[in-house]
């Protein structure tokens, strides 16, 4: 069973959360509900949870700075964002958290269930990876540079995606990225396809496409500065990029979202 933590301020979305979504079912089990970022530090800290939906809006301690501090910690629990805030530092903040998913408020419960069915997946082979990676030894090149030789490669690759989130608005390479954590092309491409299951342009481009379906959906920043927020200087290459991730183009996901609100 996959331990989930459940984090909000509002006792009635809190118990919801854990009453209507089919957690059993769902092979994943409720280790803890926290009505602020402190009590829910606390929780992780104990139960180490693989998945934390968290609310962004709370007081005393909000939920980007509550993702922070449970990164501190050393815990890589994925984490899905309860989220009704509009500005793009906040989806860009989010994301160098490592935050994947989020759901807009209200919360449309059947659409949360499918993307805390997607991520129980995502976890689940990501595990699965890691089992097998750790239990074959690899005689490819080791990293150069001192500090990085100290380094495991999950916090390698941590370290690698937290540099390609800050860098989501530039242009992007691996050699870029593989000098600045100190070790060669060759060895954090062996890493990288190991820890994410895709490639760096494939990983580079969900993450993109991710912050812009965010941006979409809850700003009213035109297309074209989302699309150059996000690393796409074209606004019509974007919406290739878009539509052939998504299946529509920006401002079809725009209205859909929208209707979906009302």
């Amino acid at each position: 069973m996959l331990k989930v933590l459940l984090v909000d301020d509002e006792a009635p979305i809190l118990n919801n959360l854990n009453r209507v979504l089919p957690w059993q079912e769902m092979g994943m089990e409720v280790a803890g509900m926290a009505r602020s970022g402190m009590e829910a530090l606390r929780i992780a800290e104990e139960e180490a949870p693989d998945l934390v939906l968290c609310d962004i809006r709370m007081p005393m301690m909000d939920g980007l700075t509550f993702i922070g501090k449970l990164r501190e910690m050393g815990l890589e629990s994925e984490v899905l964002l309860l989220s009704g805030y509009q500005e793009f530092d906040y989806a860009r903040e989010a994301i160098r958290l490592g935050v994947k998913e989020y759901i807009c408020k209200p919360i449309h419960y059947g659409e949360l269930g499918n993307k805390v069915r997607e991520i129980g997946t995502q976890i689940r082979n990501r595990q699965y990876k890691d089992k097998l990676y750790n239990s074959i030894p690899l005689f490819q090149e080791l990293p150069a540079a001192e500090d990085s030789a100290k380094k495991t490669p999950d916090q390698l690759m941590n370290l690698a995606a937290k540099i390609i989130s800050e860098r989501l608005s530039y242009d992007l390479g691996i050699e870029e990225v593989a000098g600045r954590i100190g070790i060669s092309s060759s060895y954090f491409c062996l890493l990288f396809k190991n820890r994410f299951a895709m490639t760096f342009v494939e990983y580079v481009t969900q993450q993109r496409i991710e912050a812009a379906k965010f941006m979409l959906s809850s700003t009213d920043k035109s297309i074209t500065a989302i699309s150059s927020g996000v690393g796409y200087q074209e606004r019509r290459y974007f919406t290739k990029v878009f539509q052939k991730q998504t299946g529509m183009t920006p401002k079809e996901y725009r209205d859909q979202k929208k209707r979906s609100e009302t």
